[in-house]
């Protein structure tokens, strides 16, 4: 079986694992690399700083190199004092597999603090003051998948599986996805007035820490097939 068609995420039935020292996570570096909004980000004093990158990432060495200019540009110097956040997926194989390495390569140099979120969890993120129960969709390597967010005292969400309309369809569930498959035949029988749509925003990081949302133990790349 190749590995791009193995599911590798945390054994926990639902993720909302409680993050150590969240009050600690002020400056980090942010590395998307998933295809399709490829992008790092700084957060520094609470001014955030945002470098597009290319989509077809090949090589370890060409990410270093955008990271290490990037954070020149801003007199950053990357140490314990920062963590590293990962996208880890779904999206690019060999994308989410270069960031892995190279946020690993800096965690181990600098002494960072490393951590992991996905792309179902930022879309969300936005959404989570509504209280209600969410269903973020994903459409990738032409299959549908989800992760359903359940809010009680706090948001936990379940491990991403293959969508079924008919067991996700409640009255007051809320259904994020990105704005390209909002017409998808799949999407078809969902009330449009249960329909959010997310919008590509890397300063969503901070309600994913302030969420208790984001994975430091853990951590492995999303790759759904």
């Amino acid at each position: 079986m190749p590995l791009s068609s193995i599911l590798l995420v945390v054994d926990e039935e639902l993720t909302g694992i409680n993050i150590e020292n969240k009050k600690m996570i002020k400056n980090f570096l942010i590395i998307d690399c998933t295809g399709k909004n490829n992008f790092i980000a700084l957060k520094v004093d609470n001014k955030f700083f945002i470098k597009k990158l290319q989509t077809n990432l090949t090589k370890n060495e060409i990410l270093a190199l955008e990271i290490a200019s990037f954070v020149e540009k801003y007199n950053i110097e990357l140490n314990n004092d920062y963590s590293i956040f990962i996208n880890s997926g779904p999206g690019s194989f060999s994308g989410v597999r270069i960031s892995f390495a190279v946020a690993k390569g800096i965690a181990l140099v600098k002494n960072t603090r490393l951590y992991s979120y996905n792309n179902f969890l930022l879309n969300a993120a936005p959404f989570f003051e509504e209280k209600k129960e969410i269903v973020s969709i994903q459409k990738t390597n032409n299959f549908y998948y989800c992760c359903k967010g359940i809010f009680d005292v706090s948001y936990q969400f379940s491990l991403p599986e293959k969508i079924d309309m008919i067991k996700t369809q409640k009255d007051e569930t809320l259904f994020i996805m990105p704005n390209e498959i909002k017409n998808d035949e799949v999407i078809s029988n969902i009330n449009r007035k249960k329909i959010r749509i997310a919008e590509f925003n890397p300063k969503n990081m901070d309600l994913l820490i302030e969420n208790n949302l984001v994975e430091n133990k853990l951590i492995k790349p999303l790759y759904l097939s």
